[in-house]
């Protein structure tokens, strides 16, 4: 098998159809295969998959079980299931809308073998206000992993990657953020970015990060950026992933603050003070500073 497509969804009934007709609308000059990994939804998602599974028999291979195990470990096994020399990753609410996206990045790929990875850019959907932007204004490029780490460059929809270069010893981990993969591909060969717009990235509120309780999005991104430092390259200067868990906690200590619930405000401040003390206190006093004016008034 040439290319395989992992697909991870869990309650993606309203979206999940977009994603699986880009899936099976690529055209290729080879085989190419699509795993799903349905993690038993609560809503229509696994009827949908099974409908596209059964009127794609040859193409679609569908994962599912009797218990939900969780996003990482549906993850996992979704990408265990993959067979193909290259591997695409779409999750159940992105989509695709270029039927050449596989194509391209794969004649890259097969053109260019000292890279590990190829991107692209995404058009960003926002849900609640029904508004769509670019994912980013970059032109063609090579990303370096301190590029990976200073933002979100693409999204992982717009992904092409060498599955040989996930190798064993990626199961010493127990990765379950894109930025790790990405970052981990960085230390096996180069990274390139290509400024076509080929997917569609929703934004709203169904996704984990909005979803979630915001201290324990950061706490679990502290989690990550932690994985993250075991495979950062030798000498390479660690205050990046320090400043990232500042970031997030600072603005969960605003979002809370704000909110009135001063539990969760004065933990995220703790782990603030714990990484920028100077920092945090320089932006503590302009937030208190700013709230006494307002209340003089």
């Amino acid at each position: 098998m040439k290319v395989s497509v992992c697909i991870i969804t869990y309650n993606h009934e309203a979206y999940i159809e977009a994603c699986l007709q880009g899936a099976v609308s690529q055209v290729l000059n080879c085989d190419y295969e699509i795993v799903i990994g349905e993690d038993l939804s609560s809503d229509g998602t696994l009827a949908i998959c099974k409908k596209y599974a059964e009127a794609y028999p040859s193409l679609i291979k569908l994962i599912t079980g009797p218990v939900n195990v969780g996003m990482t470990a549906n993850g996992l096994r979704t990408f265990a299931a993959c067979t193909g020399d290259y591997l695409a990753i779409c999750e159940g609410d992105d989509y695709w809308t270029d039927p050449h996206k596989l194509q391209r990045q794969l004649d890259f790929l097969e053109a260019n073998p000292d890279y590990s990875m190829v991107a692209e850019n995404g058009l960003v959907l926002d849900t609640r206000k029904g508004t769509e932007h670019p994912f980013n204004n970059m032109n063609e490029r090579d990303l370096e992993i301190h590029h990976l780490l200073a933002k979100r460059q693409f999204p992982t929809a717009s992904v092409l990657l060498r599955r040989n270069m996930l190798d064993a010893s990626l199961l010493n981990y127990k990765f379950s953020a894109d930025t790790f993969l990405w970052c981990f591909l960085a230390r096996k060969g180069k990274i390139r970015y290509l400024p076509v717009i080929s997917s569609v990235y929703r934004k709203g509120t169904h996704g984990i990060v909005l979803s979630s309780d915001k201290l324990e999005w950061a706490f679990l991104m502290e989690k990550w950026n932690n994985d993250i430092a075991q495979i950062l390259p030798q000498g390479f200067d660690q205050q990046v992933l320090k400043r990232r868990n500042y970031t997030e906690f600072l603005k969960v200590f605003f979002f809370c603050a704000n909110k009135g619930d001063f539990k969760k405000a004065l933990l995220s401040l703790k782990k603030c003070f714990q990484y920028q003390p100077m920092r945090t206190t320089h932006a503590v006093s302009k937030f208190l500073f700013r709230k006494l004016k307002v209340s003089s008034k």
